[in-house]
This record gives C-alpha cells, sequence and structure tokens, in this order.
C-alpha cells in the first residue's frame, strides 16, 4: 500500500517564487505532492472539481494576494461563495505590506497565517510537520 503523502497546493503566479516554494518544500525532507495554480480562477475551477468529484482536498494551501485573472481575495470569495473547503490549513503567502490586505486577512480569520514572502525553510517545516 502506497503511503499518503500530504498536498500541498500553491496559488502563485510568479515562477520564481513557485521554484522557491518547491525547492524549500523539498528541503524539509517531508514527502508530499504539490498542485500549482497559476491564479485565483485557475485554482477555483480545479478545488471545486475536486470537492464536486470526491478527490481529496489540499492539506496546505499557499496564496498569493496579487495574482491576475482572480486575485487571492477573489479566489476566498468565490470559495466561500459557493461552500468549497479551500484547504484543511490555508495561509496567505504575500509581499504585500498592505494594512487594508491585512485587514481583509483578519475578515476571514487569517491574521495569524498571512505570511511574508519569502517562507522559511523553517517555518514551512513547522507547518509541514503539523500535518
Amino acid at each position: 500500500m502506497t503511503p499518503y503523502l500530504p498536498v500541498i497546493c500553491l496559488i502563485e503566479d510568479d515562477t520564481f517564487q513557485v521554484f522557491l516554494l518547491e525547492k524549500m518544500i523539498e528541503l524539509t525532507g517531508i514527502p508530499t505532492t504539490t498542485i500549482v495554480f497559476k491564479n485565483g480562477k485557475e485554482a477555483f475551477e480545479n478545488l471545486k472539481e475536486r470537492y464536486h468529484d470526491g478527490k481529496l482536498i489540499p492539506d496546505v494551501v499557499f496564496l498569493d494576494i496579487n495574482m491576475p485573472i482572480w486575485d487571492g481575495w477573489e479566489f476566498l470569495a468565490e470559495m466561500k461563495k459557493h461552500q468549497i473547503p479551500i484547504g484543511k490549513e490555508l495561509f496567505i503567502l504575500t509581499s504585500s505590506l498592505s494594512l487594508d490586505d491585512q485587514q481583509k486577512a483578519n475578515s476571514y480569520n487569517l491574521s495569524n497565517r498571512y505570511l511574508s514572502k519569502p517562507l522559511t525553510k523553517d517555518k514551512l517545516k513547522e507547518i509541514l510537520s503539523a500535518l
């Protein structure tokens, strides 16, 4: 029987940030499966389909705020509107220092899950070890 690998979802449009996150995940030494979406709409469509097809939802979602097509806030609003579970753990991972963004995070009860880029290996290991 194949052991379960935690699923990490990266919703990030910057290919360098995706590369960096994937390398950091690898450096933690914790085996995972990673899925990547380049914008909130693409992530919404895929996660909605996964949910309706009874497939596993991600264990951890790292959500960028500033993306083309749909930003992170539009993604969160649509997931909430359609009552689709986003993942077991959701973290906003952003370079935004905007107080408006921090207040929006608070409105989604994510103020303690508002992380600045780049994510450190230690913080990532802490998050993944909690799975």
